[in-house]
């Protein structure tokens, strides 16, 4: 409302300035005719006087056309460019600047306001072109690495199966367990993926309500870490939960939270070398804080910037990574629900934390 106001009133300035000095041009004009070119009063007087009103006239509007008819131009031609997507225009952008001060030229000023907010909407649009663009990239990556990812355990099974329908061979209960072990193990991964997939379109569609139960927030990570811990992968591993609250109530969803810290932690364990020590942190002061923090290979800016995107697999080891790419921004997805936030920090070759901060239960 402001810059259209600031606009009209510019608008009314100028045709109040333009319009007495119209008249001041013709006014001058029309005293030298009467007084030096033609002195005395006759047929010729009012001929010049006809016509040098229309030429007066003619001028004024060249000088008006050129300082309203400029910029009018670059903002049709802007707005053209605009729906045709074309979003950036340096070179017609660079001729309504000066040089040396890089201020608008003078015919310009008149419509800073709107050139200006035309300008900041281009950029507002290139830049969601790009990342749309950058997203679709990131799509194809990740749905070729999903397709691999779903294709390789199916291999496993397919093989594992035709080895053990095979007439040829006779298998030992040890091999056929060790088989069977094989088959289930391939079948929760692929389980594993396919439920993320699920969920991370439930939570787009704002389909998953939360049902929310009050909970002992330090019991309740107590059986999370305990359940990591437990986990094979965790062995090498030296997980500790610290806390200086015995009981703490919140509520919470438990399946969908829990989620959320069981994907954190283990990630925590998936991208870190053997013998890394992870602490888990439960603090109550303006808000509750659960911090998983780890003195392991830690992540690059670029890596931490694109943690919580959708489809990144990036991995802080050179370990490759085999999660969907979908599980830190399920777990940031399933924080924001319960009124939360959650932050990363990291350093090359020092460590991560992950703080989660949820509300306190009023």
């Amino acid at each position: 409302m402001k810059i259209n106001l600031r606009q009209s009133l510019r608008l009314v300035l100028y045709l109040m300035l333009s319009l007495p000095l119209l008249a001041l041009v013709i006014s001058g004009v029309l005293v030298l005719l009467t007084e030096q070119i033609l002195p005395h009063e006759g047929p010729e007087q009012d001929l010049a006087v006809l016509i040098s009103l229309p030429a007066i006239l003619f001028w004024f509007m060249i000088v008006a056309g050129w300082t309203l008819g400029k910029p009018l131009y670059y903002i049709i031609r802007r707005i053209d460019l605009l729906a045709g997507g074309v979003y950036i225009d340096r070179a017609g952008d660079r001729k309504i600047y000066t040089r040396r001060s890089e201020k608008l030229k003078r015919p310009y000023r008149l419509f800073k306001e709107l050139i200006v907010q035309l300008q900041t909407l281009s950029g507002i649009l290139e830049n969601s072109k790009q990342e749309r663009r950058h997203l679709d990239e990131m799509r194809m990556e990740w749905v070729a690495g999903i397709s691999h990812d779903l294709k390789t355990p199916l291999t496993y099974i397919k093989g594992y199966s035709s080895m053990m329908l095979s007439p040829q061979y006779d298998w030992t209960k040890e091999e056929t367990i060790k088989f069977l072990t094989e088959i289930e193990q391939k079948a929760n991964h692929m389980q594993e993926l396919i439920g993320d997939l699920n969920l991370s379109f439930r939570l787009d569609e704002q389909q998953t309500p939360l049902q929310r139960e009050r909970t002992d927030l330090v019991e309740f990570v107590r059986r999370i870490v305990a359940d990591v811990t437990n986990d094979p992968r965790a062995a090498r591993y030296n997980l500790t939960l610290e806390t200086a609250e015995s009981h703490i109530e919140a509520e919470l969803d438990p399946r969908l939270l829990g989620r959320a810290l069981h994907n954190l932690i283990l990630n925590a364990i998936l991208h870190n070398p053997p013998d890394t020590r992870i602490k888990i942190l439960i603090r109550q002061d303006v808000r509750l804080e659960i911090v998983i923090a780890d003195d392991g290979a830690g992540m690059s800016e670029e890596n931490v910037s694109r943690l919580f995107d959708k489809y990144y697999r990036g991995t802080s080891t050179d370990i490759l990574s085999e999660g969907t790419g979908l599980g830190m921004a399920i777990a940031r997805q399933l924080v924001l629900a319960h009124a939360g936030d959650i932050s990363v920090t990291s350093r090359l070759n020092e460590g991560t934390s992950v703080c989660v901060t949820l509300p306190l239960h009023s």
